[in-house]
């Protein structure tokens, strides 16, 4: 290569060098976030936007965060467990949203996960109890709307805007100092036996994953502290939101039962393909003064059985055979454990269920009550009360969920009319535990 070659790429890579740095420099990440605190603090009073939209993300995550029983409730966690003693029902459900720009809103969501009667898969394993083939997918889709801050008056929305300002002041001269320790780490790194187009190029992958990475830690940072300073001065009236959600189970493995239609008849296989559609609705408030309230509205519609309305006579195996069962040879070749009397079919049940939670200002333990009908063949009448337990982390975010419940069945006496209401009288815990990073 002659001198001419030489001098004419070394110029090429210092050009490509410093586009590199123009196009990912760390004024550019500084200006993104002077950006969003510009329409922020130019907005009028009226709009009453106090935070960035990432920053409201975070808010949103944590108090609606509050209150996680089941599949079917909202969660800005990326993954979620939950569990249910009463059904025995183990979901773990994981949040499919990927956050775009820099202040994005999370306007919708779709979840996937997979839900399980995990509890009856242990009591079958160890005891007699028949195993109920309850295994299924969820698949969720979530749309939120745009939430309204109500101020008490101009004063907290001109305090959040002096505030943002330091914010950022702060983050600003921390982007400048971690800039400036990488740019003098990077020149000391040696050359070695790499040529100048190889040197080049791993600087420059150095530097797009360095800016990257302080891109992202800096956006999250400043959305973080502008959530930690509402939620510490509480600079606000109300906040509130509402978001509906379609969620469908689909079943994986049918439900069988052994049935007979009495006594004396022969055996036979039943299946039942216990799918779920469901649409919900729930509306949110934040306040500073009376605390947080859910106001829920589902609406469903699932593939029922007489089997699990309590239609047919459940019998072990020794009370069939004492009863004179016909074909009790045939459940002891079979080993099989249960069995169920009476005549039996598949149907459709429609329910609609309302439900309330509240969470006293500054508490972690709130109360909840639910109400359900179902319609049609089946027509149980269900009441559930509860006490919702949040457990935070050291960053004040909701750790994990508990619910304690006592459920009231069939209080109209559809199912059971010669039960009283203390007869059907339950009592339960949900357990909700969201890990991961949040969607924002």
């Amino acid at each position: 290569m002659n001198r001419f070659t030489k001098t004419a790429t070394t110029l090429l890579l210092i050009l490509e060098h410093s586009i590199a740095l123009h196009s990912q420099n760390p004024g550019l990440i500084i200006t993104d976030l002077q950006h969003i605190n510009t329409a922020i603090r130019s907005d009028s009073c009226s709009n009453r936007q106090l935070l960035s939209n990432r920053a409201m993300n975070i808010f949103l995550s944590e108090k609606i965060g509050t209150y996680l029983t089941g599949f079917k409730d909202v969660s800005f966690y990326k993954n979620s467990i939950t569990f249910n003693a009463a059904t025995g029902e183990f979901s773990l459900i994981h949040n499919l949203f990927q956050a775009a720009g820099v202040d994005e809103p999370v306007r919708s969501f779709n979840t996937i996960g997979v839900k399980a009667n995990a509890a009856n898969a242990l009591a079958s394993a160890f005891s007699d109890k028949v195993f109920k083939n309850e295994l299924g997918m969820t698949i969720n889709r979530t749309w939120i709307s745009r939430p309204t801050t109500v101020l008490n008056d101009c004063t907290e929305k001109n305090l959040m805007d002096g505030k943002r300002g330091l914010i950022l002041k702060l983050i600003e001269e921390e982007i400048k100092r971690k800039d400036a320790d990488f740019i003098q780490s990077l020149e000391k790194i040696p050359q070695g036996t790499l040529t100048d187009a190889a040197f080049s190029r791993l600087k420059q992958k150095l530097q797009q994953d360095f800016y990257a990475e302080l891109k992202d830690e800096f956006s999250r940072k400043f959305a973080t502290a502008q959530y930690l300073e509402l939620a510490r001065a509480a600079q606000y009236k109300t906040i509130t939101t509402n978001w509906t959600t379609v969620n469908v189970y689909l079943p994986i493995i049918l439900k069988r039962f052994v049935t007979a239609p009495s006594l004396s008849s022969v055996i036979t296989d039943k299946k039942n393909y216990g799918f779920e559609l469901s649409v919900g609705h729930t509306r949110f408030w934040e306040t500073k003064k009376l605390g947080r309230l859910f106001l829920k509205l589902e609406t469903s519609l699932y593939l029922n059985n007489s089997v699990e309305t309590h239609s047919m006579k459940e019998l072990n195996y020794d009370q069939y055979r004492t009863a004179g069962g016909e074909d009790s040879s045939s459940l002891s070749s079979r080993k099989i454990s249960n069995i169920f009397l009476g005549a039996y079919r598949n149907f459709l049940t429609p329910a609609v269920k309302f439900k309330l939670i509240y969470f006293p200002p500054s508490s972690h333990i709130g109360i909840s009550s639910s109400i359900e009908k179902n319609i049609g063949i089946y027509k149980a009448l269900n009441l559930t009360i509860g006490i919702p337990v949040v457990l935070i982390n050291t960053m004040g975010a909701p750790a994990a969920n508990f619910e304690f419940q006592v459920k009231y069945f069939d209080i109209s006496h559809d199912v059971f009319p010669g039960k009283k209401l203390g007869d059907n009288i339950s009592v339960n815990l949900t357990v909700g535990v969201p890990f991961s990073k949040i969607i924002y």
